[in-house]
């Protein structure tokens, strides 16, 4: 990102601001002002569901932890106490909260506990202490009663509150939850998380339909509803998204045909012998899925009857007044148990119960969803609420993280960010406008908005923009090729091809991918990141317990790039560090990649597979849409970077010619339609150690570059320190995962065995990585975020420690000066 552009302005804004300083100054004012195309509606905790709903929480609430920036320039993040004042694991204190929650002996319960090993707290009971000065907007002290109440609200089983889901179940889930929010209910749930039936064996049919053989209850099927086992997605988003790279459609398309779309039961599918047959073909049937039929009853719904319990067998422990326990409903690291901690179900009890409604089946409260409903507790109290036009939010002078300085309330961080503490909440007033993207744009153009998001065909304006911000995505854009010989040949006769066997030979393929200015590629279309690599920055090996385990910051990740693109370091090298030769990479290399294509034209030649000075034309799986203008400028500079690369080789005229409108472009490749697709993989940041199974394990995935080589028989030699072993490709994908050979290993060893791997297929050359897909918004002058460089686990350090480059007036007085529109292409 360019900052010169910004350090003008900034620099002008300075002048103006002395300039105009006259009298008696008045206190600095600073307003982040933001939009959005429908407003909140209901911002209760215990009901809220849609992001603008959950955004207005953001800025009335807060959670016992949260994440922030440590070191912005390594990455590096920290669990910071909001909150709570310290979270300690007491399990092994704390028999008796087993015994209380979960319904085990003193016997089994002590026994756990002793079962221990010494580095192991228990994970079950986590004591929290508050801080000693929380209160409501109001002045009402906040403290372990607070919360024991306002948990008992939100699992009342007379209002079957809708976010009550993420404790009743999940990791965030309060041993004892789920009986209380069911008592007196019969209800279906997750098999997953109830584990009723485990098999064929577990369920009989009753006049036609399938039932639960230990208590004749229901079940059935969930196409289209979240579950545990997909980790909260449905089987259809996987299927709508992946399609026949993975699924067998006809089996699909005919699952459909059995049920509802509509209304409740929608994508239920009903139990009889037909179509359970049914479902599990098409687990045996997707072979791109690595599932077989067996696997139906992990998106199963049983229905269970639930006796009628008191909260008091809720894992809700009161200590003292300003500390409780939270007994987890099953075992969770203290990481994956802050993460549940990072936000609450709080609520002011008074005000709650002041707008229940009992009058219908279920009792309901409209709390927060208005200004005189609405307790904030958080850094900012809604002052006004006009329907479908706007909100006003002001600073909370309760909130127990201000202080008054001269009259103005300021906060600032008691944890440090890159060795020092930071303002935080500089914002004195947000407002929020319900506006259309046109009148959106206008408006920040105007100076009148603090964010814009710019649609996709406006994107590529603001490539160069300063105040372009881009979310990293773990997706990377590639070109993924078949260079089967014989494939290469038919598609020359058949498929619109010319002379597209250039590209069974490495040396044209390595060529190709060095004459690619990644810098330029990504500049003429949106929304890009330069890629040299199948992993990004956003995987990360340990991220729970060690927040610098970056994958590609490793060393041995590091060293695999540098020596793939030639890149040396040390004494009398260029590059002084692994780092320094590392951040060098661009991916571009002209001088070599024409002595490729020489070599590739000589090679060719001599095998009587190409005749030299002959025209070559490869037409490339594009796009499943159709190919828009950034696609075409896309391959507009493909075609420039080949063309350059083949001068002087004895090739002919190069033409890439690119196609839209494929409903499977990832399977046409293998298929032997086109010679070369482009298209991404990405996803299980968590996972790098898994990665490779994407490209080298055929029972899991659909490999895109099947046609190129079998991973399934083809072996490598894994070498390093005193280390060597030989397996297959696949064998390898899979071998540092579940129970593969080498699962129970260091990371240290993993990292080496992942980055030998990676580039060793990288330089096979069967797919050349271009670009990481990011999600991008502008962000007003204004205003900056405390790091330009996005981490998964902070963002940009989000709106807590965003920083004011301009007063109110100052900025103000700078759009005026600018004749009322500010330049941010």
């Amino acid at each position: 990102m360019r900052k010169s552009k910004l350090l003008l302005v900034l620099t002008a804004s300075v002048a103006v601001v002395l300039s105009a300083c006259g009298g008696k100054p008045k206190p600095d004012t600073f307003t982040y002002r933001g939009y959005s195309s429908a407003l909140a509606s209901n911002w209760n905790p215990h009901s809220w569901e849609t992001n603008a709903d959950s955004g207005v929480l953001g800025y009335l609430s807060e959670g016992l932890v949260s994440l922030a920036p440590k070191d912005t320039a390594g990455g590096v993040y920290q669990w910071v106490y909001d909150m709570a004042e310290s979270i300690v694991d007491v399990t092994k204190t704390n028999a008796a909260a087993l015994v209380s929650y979960l319904g085990v002996t003193a016997t089994e319960a002590d026994e756990y506990i002793a079962g221990l090993d010494e580095d192991d707290p228990g994970r079950y009971v986590y004591q929290i202490k508050l801080k000693d000065n929380l209160k409501w907007q109001d002045g009402t002290v906040i403290n372990a009663d607070s919360f024991i109440e306002s948990g008992k609200r939100l699992l009342d089983p007379e209002m079957k509150n809708y976010r009550a889901n993420l404790y009743i179940a999940g990791e965030s889930a309060i041993a004892g939850a789920m009986n209380y929010y069911n008592a007196g209910s019969r209800v279906f749930l997750d098999n997953s998380l109830v584990e009723l039936v485990a098999s064929d064996d577990d369920i009989v049919l009753k006049g036609g339909v399938y039932v639960q053989k230990a208590n004749d209850l229901g079940i059935y099927i969930a196409l289209d509803e979240p579950t545990d086992y997909l980790g909260g997605d449905t089987l259809k988003d996987y299927v709508d998204y992946y399609g026949d790279a993975l699924f067998d459609m006809t089996v699909w398309a005919e699952l459909l045909t059995k049920v509802t779309t509509e209304g409740d039961n929608a994508y239920q599918l009903q139990l009889t012998q037909a179509n359970l047959d049914l479902f599990k073909s098409l687990l045996d049937n997707s072979s791109g899925w690595g599932e077989d039929g067996s696997y139906w009853v992990f998106y199963a719904f049983v229905e269970k009857e639930f006796p009628v319990v008191g909260f008091e067998t809720v894992g809700l422990q009161k200590v003292d007044d300003l500390t409780f326990n939270y007994v987890m409903a099953t075992p969770i690291d203290e990481p994956q148990a802050f993460v549940s901690f990072s936000s609450t179900w709080l609520v002011h009890e008074d005000l709650y119960d002041a707008n229940k409604d009992t009058t219908g089946a279920l009792t309901v409260s409209t709390y927060n969803t208005k200004v005189e409903n609405t307790m904030s507790y958080g850094p900012y109290k809604l002052s006004s609420f006009e329907t479908d036009k706007q909100m006003v939010f002001v600073r909370n002078e309760n909130w127990y993280g201000y202080e008054s300085v001269n009259g103005v309330l300021t906060s600032t961080t008691d944890f440090e960010v890159n060795g020092e503490k930071v303002k935080q909440y500089q914002a004195d007033t947000l407002i929020i406008d319900k506006l259309t993207d046109e009148a959106a744009k206008q408006k920040f153009l105007a100076g009148e908005l603090s964010e814009y998001s710019p649609t996709a065909s406006e994107l590529s304006d603001y490539t160069l923009s300063d105040a372009l911000y881009q979310v990293d995505e773990t997706y990377t854009m590639s070109l993924f090729f078949n260079s089967n010989l014989d494939d290469l040949k038919a598609m020359d006769l058949n498929e619109g091809n010319q002379n597209s066997v250039v590209l069974s030979n490495r040396d044209f393929r390595k060529a190709f991918s060095l004459s690619i200015d990644r810098a330029e590629f990504v500049t003429k279309t949106a929304a890009y990141k330069p890629a040299y690599s199948l992993m990004n920055n956003l995987y990360y090996y340990d991220v729970w317990n060690d927040p610098t385990s970056s994958y590609r910051r490793s060393v041995p990740a590091m060293e695999a790039i540098t020596g793939l693109y030639g890149v040396e370091y040390g004494p009398g090298k260029p590059y002084a560090t692994l780092q320094e030769a590392y951040q060098s990479i661009n991916g571009y290399n002209l001088t070599e990649a024409k002595a490729l294509m020489k070599s590739a034209h000589d090679a060719l030649v001599t095998s009587n597979d190409y005749v030299s000075g002959q025209p070559i034309k490869i037409r490339i799986a594009y796009k499943k849409g159709a190919l828009e203008s950034d696609d075409l400028a896309q391959i507009a500079l493909l075609n420039k970077y080949i063309t350059a690369a083949v001068q002087g080789s004895g090739f002919g005229t190069v033409t890439l010619e690119g196609v839209g409108n494929l409903e499977d472009r990832y399977g046409a490749v293998p298929a032997g339609k086109f010679a070369i697709g482009y298209g991404a993989w990405g996803g299980a940041a968590f996972y790098p150690f898994r990665n490779l199974q994407v490209y080298a394990d055929p029972d899991q995935y659909s490999i895109h570059e099947a046609a190129c080589w079998d991973p399934k028989t083809e072996t490598i030699k894994v070498e390093f320190d005193d280390f060597e072993d030989t397996l297959t490709w696949q064998a390898w994908s899979g071998a540092l995962i579940g129970n593969g050979k080498y699962a129970t290993e260091d990371n240290e060893f993993k990292l080496k065995v992942t980055a030998f791997l990676e580039r060793a297929f990288l330089d096979k050359y069967y797919r050349i990585p271009l670009a990481g897909s990011t999600a991008s918004f502008l962000l007003s002058f204004q205003v900056s975020y405390i790091t330009e460089e996005y981490n998964i686990m902070y963002d940009f350090g989000g709106f807590r420690l965003m920083k004011f480059n301009y007063t109110d007036a100052a900025w103000a007085e700078f759009v005026k000066s600018n004749g009322g529109q500010v330049d941010y292409k």
